[in-house]
């Protein structure tokens, strides 16, 4: 065992490395950058960036372009924008003009098979590239990785088998230093990958054997004792070297298809998780719909009674139109397990079990851990109310910020695990996959409906505005040099404040 003085010399040189990381990746990054997914050091943390707290199609439009389809996160270095989409078989990398939304080079890749989606919303161009301004680097689940120079030229690429899920792949590459960093969770080699950002060799390999999925990006937290990356897969949560793979410290019981990215500060990580995965039961099956719809104990014990609720038709299944605007009208591909278009009576059971292990679950993790910490007092405090389903925690001082389905937002004290306030509402029901973000003290959350909403950064629920696009988003936006830059299904724009 370490001494106390050891630890305390271990403790201060973690320090210096964590500042000095710190302090020469901030110097890297110019003052118009939003380089990767939730933007600079993962944080969602815009600063004091001046952007229209009122903004629609009539209010504040900088700019609006037509886009292919996608839900992967624009990012930006410079005067350019970088964008992933799609269009039937082909892969696209865009780079965009930020101050006019003129496209100036698309490439593309094609798309190794076809894919096939059992949520609405799912695609083929999730993933958000990352960039170190001196390359763009695309992540597409059925193709693998492509490294693109600023002027658009190939700098390589690397094909990779695609993940088994029907909801697309949703993990993006991250950088740390000179690497590029990947969750391969769910492949037919899954894995944790470290590549050299300039030539795509592989620095290291840790084998996931026995990880299903995970739609977690990676995150590179930098504490008062170390730069560690935390990953989230299966029922677990790791923390490696960044510079090795070598193992930190592992909770496990976590989330069993974790969707959120973990976030930290200087002294705790923050990782809240849920899925119907992990529920069960009327759990899992009230998840499926709007939270005002209740249902019978003798429906939940007899599926020919809780069909009959929607059975429009009344021929004893359910197709798709018949459900209402719910994640179970999404993910209705899902349900028809044998593929004939309706949700019969025989396949009801699939929204009453758990489809995989692990809990719903918040987790806050002290710096400094090691070996397995379940049961240990490096866990600060566990949170299991109102938990986001694939909207990333957002810290700010001593709040964490939670934001749920439905439009249900809640505030916990970051020290103590005790709420501010929880449960408040948007106004807007609906799926909230994009992730919140920061800007001054104020905290912009996306709702899949098209609405976008402003809140006080406080300890105190004030709504300060409502504002619709009138298409679906699931993308996180960006925020540089005052202006906002939102993708939606359809459209890419840019908010800025007009001037008087």
């Amino acid at each position: 065992m370490k001494t106390a003085s050891a630890r305390i010399i271990l403790a201060c040189i973690g320090i210096l490395n964590s500042v000095f990381t710190f302090s020469a990746i901030s110097q890297a990054l110019p003052p118009d950058a939003w380089p990767q997914f939730r933007g600079p050091q993962g944080q969602a943390d815009a600063g004091d960036q001046d952007i229209p707290i009122e903004f629609g199609p009539d209010s504040n439009l900088l700019w609006r372009i037509g886009i292919p389809g996608g839900n992967a996160s624009p990012i930006v270095w410079g005067d350019r924008i970088f964008l992933a989409a799609f269009r039937g078989q082909e892969r696209l990398m865009l780079a965009i003009d930020r101050h006019d939304g003129s496209v100036l080079w698309e490439r593309s890749v094609t798309a190794q098979s076809e894919e096939s989606f059992t949520h609405r919303l799912s695609g083929p161009a999730e993933a958000t590239p990352c960039t170190d301004g001196k390359r763009i680097y695309f992540y597409f689940g059925n193709y693998g990785l492509v490294a693109l120079n600023f002027d658009g030229s190939l700098a390589w690429e690397k094909k990779m088998s695609r993940p088994r899920t029907g909801m697309g792949t949703g993990t993006s590459p991250i950088l740390f230093e000179d690497a590029l960093l990947l969750i391969r969770d769910g492949t037919d080699d899954p894995c944790i990958l470290s590549l050299d950002a300039a030539t795509g060799e592989e620095r290291w390999k840790r084998p996931r054997l026995g990880y299903r999925i995970s739609h977690s990006s990676p995150f590179v937290w930098k504490n008062r004792i170390r730069t560690e990356l935390v990953i989230a897969g299966t029922s677990s949560l790791v923390s490696l070297d960044p510079t090795s793979g070598r193992l930190n410290w592992k909770v496990d019981d976590t989330n069993g298809f974790p969707c959120t990215t973990p976030t930290g500060g200087s002294d705790r990580l923050y990782f809240p998780s849920w899925s119907a995965n992990s529920s069960g039961g009327r759990d899992t099956l009230e998840a499926h719909f709007d939270d005002e719809m209740t249902f019978t104990n003798e429906e939940l014990a007899d599926p020919a009674l809780f069909f009959k609720r929607f059975d429009q038709n009344e021929d004893g299944a359910l197709e798709r139109s018949e459900l209402p605007p719910s994640r179970a009208r999404d993910v209705f591909k899902w349900l028809d397990r044998n593929g004939n278009q309706f949700w019969e009576t025989d396949e009801f059971d699939i929204l009453l079990r758990p489809a995989g292990k692990g809990r719903n679950v918040m987790v806050t993790i002290e710096a400094g851990g090691e070996g397995l910490l379940n049961g240990s007092d490096v866990i600060a405090w566990e949170w299991r109310k109102h938990l986001p389903y694939v909207a990333s925690p957002l810290i700010s001082d001593n709040r964490v910020f939670l934001v749920k389905s439905l439009g249900i937002v809640t505030c916990l004290n970051a020290e103590t695990g005790k709420p501010f306030f929880e449960g408040m509402r948007t106004g807007v029901k609906g799926e909230y996959f994009a992730s919140p973000v920061k800007f001054g003290n104020k905290i912009l959350i996306i709702s899949s409906l098209g609405s976008l909403f402003v809140i006080e950064d406080s300890e105190a629920f004030k709504l300060l505005s409502t504002n619709t696009l009138g298409e679906e988003i699931v993308a996180t936006p960006a925020i540089v040099d005052d202006t906002l830059y939102v993708r939606s299904f359809e459209s890419l724009w840019a908010f800025k404040k007009e001037s008087p």
